[in-house]
């Protein structure tokens, strides 16, 4: 039986040899775990086996070689480096004649012993090591660990048990050491051929203690063994940093990844301005070319903060609108251009650029396709407007704000920048550098990557989370930092009650003034400003004339918000503030409300 298993190992090592020398087509996946099974023959080392080092003379003889048997586990670290851990289990025989043993009296002595061990040990694939690649079909490796041996052992000379040399349940620590090959049958199957040894501190694991001996008995295994792995290693995302601080847009990556497979006969024209000014409006036509298409088609705008779209108008399309995007729907499309016109209003601008990202769905050979599309918007830093003298103002600070005069009509006004204190105890201003989605990064290397002083915070944020640093109770003193000079696209938050709030504007009714307006009889104040449709950061306008936070008052007329300071009862009392004020924003004038209203 021995001779067929020894055969059979040899059989199996010539062929896989061979089969080892073809190449490997593809690439494999990465694999963390793996299970082993094994068989082999074990051999004892001691002072009672055969003095010879020939372990192949030693395996045909069925007096000193027994069979073991175990199974390991292994945990991929790299693609050098494994753990294992394993148990293995069999018997060892010793028999020692004549020809090399002293004891004239006992001419032969032999030794029966049965053993479990368990260990824990490095593995380490020297062929990664010398560089070849993962897939190879052929790699040698070595472990070194450390263990416990629970064994029993029986003493035989001449033939005759030794009762008094009899041991029943000993332990011992033991080393495990060798090396082994193994051969790839796919990814996750293969077959390896392996020798360890066990190197023990004790002497009597062959029931038989030396005289003089300063060596410790150890015993071998050598054996071919099939090893199974699974657990595929899958990457882990890693959130996308946007260094430039801007907002999060509703397109995905997929999109992008089919868009590139897109045929280039479908194309796409917008008039939508390239920068703007808060406070501004414009009518966009916007054109699909499809060429003779005339399937279901549907175009998908995103509307970002900040702007307004109405008065949209297609050619046979059916509509559907909300704050954040409108959806064109052609159950069959016209074969000529699509067109697309709308009404764009332009709020009170809260960041340096914007991006307006469509995507068109449509059906070509019964296959569903998508192209995007994304036109950037900036803002202005300098704009030329007409004012109701049909002059011109030139205002090159990035805040901008809007006036009314007394027929309604728009125009741009500026003003020099004054710092103040604000006066809300429970709104915090802070500087955003960075917001990741779909997951987080690391506040410290974020940190050091941009090269601040000040300490990263982390908030998290509808889908995101924002990153930013300082902290201010006005937002005159967050200008200062230097981060916004220091970090490209950054600019200033605010924070509610410890909460992450966004626009500026989502704080005016907590910063302004609430008892701005006599609740009877008449009120005069000075209007500095007016965004249409959507308010206006009260905490930017006080800091860009010069006032508190507190000075102002918001109110919403026909479809305006207004702002305005001071309470007095009548014209004549207003007009000093008037003139005050006029050196900053020369086309604020006095407003009247009647019992608190307008």
């Amino acid at each position: 039986m021995k001779r067929i298993i020894t055969y059979t190992l040899v059989f199996l090592f010539i062929n896989l040899n061979l089969f080892g020398q073809q190449e490997v087509e593809g690439n494999s996946k990465d694999y963390l775990w793996a299970v082993n099974a094994n068989i082999g023959y074990s051999l004892l080392w001691g002072d009672a086996a055969s003095q010879s080092y020939n372990p192949f003379a030693r395996w045909f003889n069925s007096d000193e070689s027994a069979f073991s048997y175990g199974i390991n586990v292994q945990r991929k670290l790299n693609k050098s480096f494994k753990i294992q851990g394993g148990i293995l289990m069999g018997s060892l025989n010793s028999y020692r004649d004549s020809l090399d043993w002293s004891d004239v009296n006992h001419s032969v002595t032999n030794s029966e012993t049965s053993y479990f061990d368990g260990h824990i040990a490095l593995n380490v694939d020297f062929t990664s090591l010398m560089g070849f690649k993962e897939d190879r079909l052929v790699s040698f490796y070595g472990l070194l660990g450390v263990g416990m041996v629970h064994y029993s052992a029986t003493s035989y000379l001449g033939g005759v048990e030794q009762p008094d040399r009899t041991i029943s349940g000993a332990n011992t620590l033991m080393i495990p050491w060798g090396w082994g090959l193994d051969f790839r049958i796919n990814e996750k199957f293969s077959i390896n051929f392996e020798n360890t040894f066990r190197n023990t501190f004790i002497d009597d694991l062959d029931a038989y203690e030396g005289q003089n001996s300063n060596f410790s008995d150890f015993y071998s295994i050598t054996g071919v063994g099939l090893t199974y792995k699974f657990g595929e290693k899958r990457e882990k995302e890693k959130p996308k940093v946007e260094i430039a601080p801007v907002e999060e847009t509703d397109i995905q990556d997929d999109d992008s990844v089919v868009a590139a497979l897109e045929p280039v006969y479908v194309s796409f024209r917008s008039s939508i301005p390239k920068s703007v000014s808060p406070n501004t409006e414009y009518d966009v036509n916007s054109i699909i070319n499809k060429e003779d298409l005339t399937s279901k088609g549907v175009y998908e705008m995103k509307i970002p903060n900040d702007f307004y779209i109405s008065n949209i108008k297609t050619e046979g399309g059916k509509l559907e609108q909300d704050s954040s995007k409108f959806v064109v729907t052609w159950d069959e499309m016209p074969e000529s251009n699509l067109m697309i016109s709308y009404h764009l209003s332009v709020g009170g601008l809260e960041e340096i650029s914007y991006t307006f990202d469509s995507k068109f769905t449509y059906v070509e050979d019964s296959i569903e396709k998508v192209k995007t599309f994304t036109n950037r918007v900036s803002l202005n830093e300098v704009v030329l407007v007409k004012n109701d003298t049909n002059s011109t103002v030139q205002d090159s600070v990035v805040a901008q704000s809007v006036t009314t005069t007394q027929d309604n009509t728009a125009a741009l006004v500026s003003a020099p920048i004054i710092v103040v204190a604000a006066q809300s105890s429970n709104v915090e201003y802070r500087i955003q550098i960075a917001a990741v989605f779909g997951g987080t990064t690391s506040k410290g290397l974020l940190k050091k990557r941009l090269g601040l002083s000040q300490d990263v915070k982390e908030d998290p944020y509808k889908s995101s989370y924002r990153y930013t640093v300082g902290s201010y109770s006005s937002y005159g003193e967050a200008t200062q930092n230097r981060a916004l000079s220091k970090v490209k696209g950054s600019y200033v938050v605010v924070f509610k009650d410890g909460k992450y709030i966004g626009g500026l504007a989502k704080v005016n009714k907590d910063v302004m003034d609430k008892d701005g307006l006599y609740k009877s009889g008449m009120t005069y104040k000075i209007q500095i400003a007016a965004s249409k449709g959507r308010p206006y950061p009260i905490s930017r306008l006080a800091y860009k004339y010069g006032l508190k936070d507190s000075d102002i008052t918001e109110d919403e007329f026909a479809g305006w918000f207004q702002y305005s300071f001071g309470k007095y009862r009548t014209k004549e009392e207003a007009k000093p503030a008037l003139n005050s004020i006029k050196n900053k924003v020369s086309k604020a004038y006095i407003i009247k409300f009647n019992d608190g209203k307008r």
